[in-house]
């Protein structure tokens, strides 16, 4: 399949990342860095298992048609599935990705003995929800028939060739096995017994599969087969996650036959390492089957694939609306059969053999790492590189050099990667940065242009140097520990903008000492029918500091020595409605407390997300809690055509919101509104697939009409 997903909504940012579904065709047949045979044994010893071995032998024989139920000659079914590609952005692995392009298909199936097949796709409708241009391999349009060939291929060749299958004829010399659990299904008038295979490569440096399989211990049919991948086995660099699920179901309580299949391709970007993915989920129901009737010479004519004119496909009767049948199973992040793939893959082969091979790459967390400005830096440039090696090791570098301070910044790093995911387990690192100091209140990207144009810079920060180590206790896990001995060091304004003027940098503390902060982010599908979406974040600090407290008259005043604490964090829930409708809740919360508090430990809000209406960070407080409400209608409005890339929706959507904020006390020497309910009202207007979002919102206690242009949140982590 060949395909370029571009996200239209990049067209403010300065350069244009790589978020690909299948991708382009890759012409390499094989990973080019391998470990060597010795390297690739498994390191946990041999399976042994004879009555695995036995079982697997019977099943191979009736693969082979050995002992194959004669009495099956042909049957006709109809599958129904749905193809998406989903865009997973930014450093938090457990956000839910996004659907760019879904297509819901229909499929007639026709099969005469094993090797001879027709499956003709009937009906076909998708809907485009961001701007993409996604063409799928072809053999995803298509059912997986007689699981999988004895040489297996995947994505036309592209992802997976010629792997051998773990029952085909002499795979016991490719492939070990081992019994796992049985469980039984009733049906009326019978109980069938059901084993668990596991089976893994003897060299798993040799493409292979990976996985499990599920056989009727009476007949030795396939019930269930999932497998993944060994490195070698897969050709395009760029996947991370290769999963293939088949299920069969008994039909006329005699055969074995399709009944749902799911496959899961994840690949990352190699575009300067940007936290990007582009996911292709795959899902078949097949139902309705036809057994042993005659199947019709102008069928057993038509090619093992083929499609019905667009406009017959077109007008193929579907239920509903496709964005309202979309299946949650293919919204969610991670399903446990993936789950479940790279478990058994992990532990079945050594883990350097799952790895990317050796390699370096320029990097970056996000466009603002290459270009930014700032009050406190003016116009910065950067750029960072890294170098994994084959046993996971990763030294990184990144830098930047603002044009108005005229100071360097950067990170030198280096850790131990794990065999799934970027992010090293364990990271030791020296670094100077301007840390910002509270939640985002827009995009780096759209920051750096509001400050440039108009002075208007939300950015809160410390002149922060540092040596450390970060702690992640699993690829998939949201949290990441941070310990630390740093000296911060107050920012002032150097920039000059085009338009307008800065506001006054916090006059922050020179404190050195040891800090800790735990960070995590993270989403979830929950409710009924998934549809209820949450995402969120949360930072919790502690430090035990020492510093002086800065006259601004030429002389310290006194010796201080701080213990300060402050944890803060955001929810927000998105739930549909009646309709198109959709109820937003979002809640921003924080609390600060400690000895000899430095301003810097407090906690801000003021700006669009935590109190829309009031200037940014004009709350500087010890105590914070803002609720907003937001109900989502969609409107009619124009659509416009973007060429390839799709054609914009005929709608706009409005989103009036009310919202409040309670504060508590600050400090008498930070300048900020006393403890109090400040409310707030406005209304916001989404557009460009609801990309794009303009706020119009006042304060209703001492506030004023504020105007706020932007890009979805869901995108501020590659910006």
């Amino acid at each position: 399949m060949k395909s370029r997903a571009v996200l239209a909504f990049l067209a403010c940012a300065i350069v244009q990342p790589l978020a690909s579904s299948d991708g382009e065709a890759q012409t390499s047949t094989q990973s080019s860095a391998q470990p060597s045979s010795a390297e690739g044994r498994n390191p946990a010893g041999r399976w042994q298992d004879p009555a695995a071995d036995s079982l697997v032998r019977r099943a191979t024989a009736r693969r082979g048609l050995q002992l194959a139920d004669s009495s099956l000659l042909s049957y006709q079914a109809d599958a129904h599935g749905y193809l998406a590609f989903l865009a997973q952005l930014g450093e938090g692995v457990l956000i839910p990705p996004k659907v760019v392009q879904s297509e819901e298909l229909a499929l007639r199936i026709s099969w005469w003995q094993p090797g001879n097949s027709a499956q003709r796709l009937v009906g076909r409708r998708d809907t485009t929800l961001l701007p993409a241009n996604v063409a799928y391999y072809r053999d995803r349009y298509g059912v997986i028939l007689d699981n999988l060939p004895d040489r297996i291929r995947l994505g036309d060749g592209q992802d997976v060739r010629d792997v051998p299958h773990p029952l085909a004829t002499n795979a016991s010399t490719i492939y070990e096995y081992e019994k796992g659990s049985a469980l039984t299904i009733r049906i009326p008038g019978r109980d069938i017994v059901v084993d668990e295979i596991k089976f893994r490569p003897r060299d798993a440096s040799l493409p292979a599969a990976i996985g499990s399989v599920y056989l009727d211990r009476e007949t030795a049919a396939v019930v269930r087969i999932s497998m993944t991948f060994t490195r070698a086995a897969i050709l395009d660099k760029r996947i991370e996650t290769l999963v293939v699920t088949l299920e069969n179901s008994l039909i006329r309580e005699r055969y074995w036959l399709p009944r749902k299949q799911e496959v899961e391709v994840s690949r990352g970007s190699t575009w300067l390492d940007l936290p990007i993915r582009g996911i292709v989920r795959g899902r078949w129901e097949v139902a309705n089957y036809d057994v042993n009737e005659r199947i019709p010479e102008v069928t057993m004519k038509l090619p093992r694939w083929s499609s019905a004119p667009r406009d017959s496909l077109a007008a193929h009767a579907f239920e509903g609306r496709m964005i309202d049948v979309l299946p949650p199973e293919i919204q969610i992040a991670s399903s446990e059969d993936v789950a479940r793939a790279r478990a058994q893959a992990v532990a079945a082969v050594s883990a350097s053999l799952l790895t990317r091979p050796a390699r370096a790459s320029v990097t970056g967390r996000g466009i603002s790492d290459f270009a930014r400005f700032s009050r406190a830096e003016g116009l910065a440039l950067g750029a960072g590189a890294a170098h994994t090696t084959r046993g996971g090791w990763r030294l990184s570098a990144r830098g930047r050099y603002g044009f108005g301070d005229q100071q360097a910044k950067g990170q030198v790093a280096v850790g131990r990667a794990p065999a799934f995911g970027r992010a090293p387990l364990i990271q030791a690192f020296v670094e100077r940065d301007y840390r910002d100091l509270a939640l985002a209140e827009r995009a780096g990207v759209t920051n750096s242009l509001a400050a440039l144009a108009l002075g208007s810079d939300y950015t809160t920060q410390v002149d922060t140097r540092a040596v450390g180590i970060t702690l992640h206790r699993a690829p998939l896990d949201p949290w990441t520990l941070r310990l630390a001995w740093e000296h911060t060091d107050p920012v002032h304004v150097t920039a000059t903008p085009l338009g307008g003027s800065f506001s006054p940098t916090l006059d922050a503390w020179r404190t050195k000492g040891a800090r800790a902060e735990l960070r995590g982010t993270g989403g979830w599908i929950a409710g009924d029918n998934h549809s209820t979406n949450a995402r969120w974040s949360a930072n919790a600090e502690l430090g035990v500091l020492s510093g002086r407290l800065f006259t601004g008259v030429g002389t310290f005043e006194r010796n201080v020595k701080p213990l300060a604490a402050r944890a803060y964090g955001a929810l927000s829930l998105n739930r549909p409605l009646r309709g198109d409708r959709a109820l937003v809740l979002e809640t921003t919360w924080g609390l600060a407390g400690g000895r000899d508090l430095p301003p810097q430990w407090l906690i801000f809000a003021g700006g669009p997300w935590s109190a829309p209406g009031y200037e940014f960070h004009s709350f500087a407080t010890r105590g914070l809690l803002s609720q907003r409400l937001e109900l989502r209608q969609p409107v009619p409005a124009p659509a416009f055509p973007l060429g390839r890339f799709g054609t914009a929706p005929a709608h706009v959507t409005l989103a009036p919101f009310v919202q409040i904020t309670a504060t508590a006390s600050g400090l008498s020497s930070t300048a900020t509104r006393p403890s109090a309910l400040w409310p707030s009202a406005g209304v916001g207007v989404l557009f460009f697939f609801d990309l794009v979002r303009a706020d119009f919102s006042r304060g209703l206690r001492d506030g004023r009409w504020i105007f706020a242009l932007d890009i979805d949140r869901g995108f501020w982590g590659i910006l």
